[in-house]
């Protein structure tokens, strides 16, 4: 395992529920604070960006990404992309991926298996963007295919909104290129660090479901 991250010793430590079922458990009301966090504010939560990583046909890949929702009855989580970007033909190509987690406050990593499913001309998709505010629309509106080579330092976004905002009536032109990815989670792996004694388990949910504690 690799060396903990220096830490104050007066640092407080995430008091551990009593049982693996409330671990669980605590660990999904986690992640949906983190998407209530309020459209426009700063992150807060180490949960609400995550890392993506998906296989390719010359190895893996991984980015970062915003946690946009989190259903813990079902156990499914979404986020957002470009329609046009690399990950998405490599979740068409390979649809099982990982989302790593981390919160730097609480000392606690989660780690998610999942199976994607796109959303683009569908009503999930629809009912995303509907939610979504105009600052989170503005990137969709990039006349530039992501990845693609540029003479110049790009926005992401045509010029003319570098200070601003789109309106509700612009941002629609971004909605072609706005796609979901939905992600059904089979397994997760909680690692809380802490100087006086890691804790790890895996919740698994498919194919079969079970909950252990795990040596860090």
């Amino acid at each position: 395992m690799s060396e903990l991250p220096k830490q104050s010793e007066k640092q407080a430590q995430p008091s551990l529920p009593g049982t693996l079922a409330d671990l669980e458990q605590t660990s999904w009301h986690q992640l949906i604070a983190a998407c209530e966090q309020e459209q426009g504010q700063s992150i807060g939560s180490g949960f609400k960006l995550m890392t993506v990583a998906t296989s390719t046909s010359r190895g893996a890949d991984a980015r970062m990404v915003v946690l946009r929702r989190a259903d813990a009855e079902h156990k499914y989580v979404w986020f957002y992309t470009d329609a046009r970007s690399e990950k998405v033909l490599q979740l068409e190509a390979f649809p099982t991926a990982t989302l790593l987690l981390w919160d730097s406050k609480l000392q606690i990593q989660l780690r998610l298996i999942v199976e994607t499913r796109l959303h683009t001309n569908d009503y999930v998709a629809d009912d995303h963007w509907e939610k979504l505010w105009a600052g989170g629309r503005k990137s969709y509106l990039s006349e530039q295919i992501p990845g693609t080579e540029q003479s110049h330092p790009y926005p992401g976004f045509p010029e003319n909104l570098a200070g601003n905002l789109p309106s509700v009536e612009e941002s629609e032109a971004g909605r072609k290129n706005f796609a979901v990815i939905e992600c059904r989670v089979l397994a997760m792996e909680y690692l809380c660090l802490n100087r006086t004694g890691q804790t790890r388990a895996c919740f698994q949910y498919e194919p079969e479901s079970k909950m252990v504690w795990l040596a860090p």
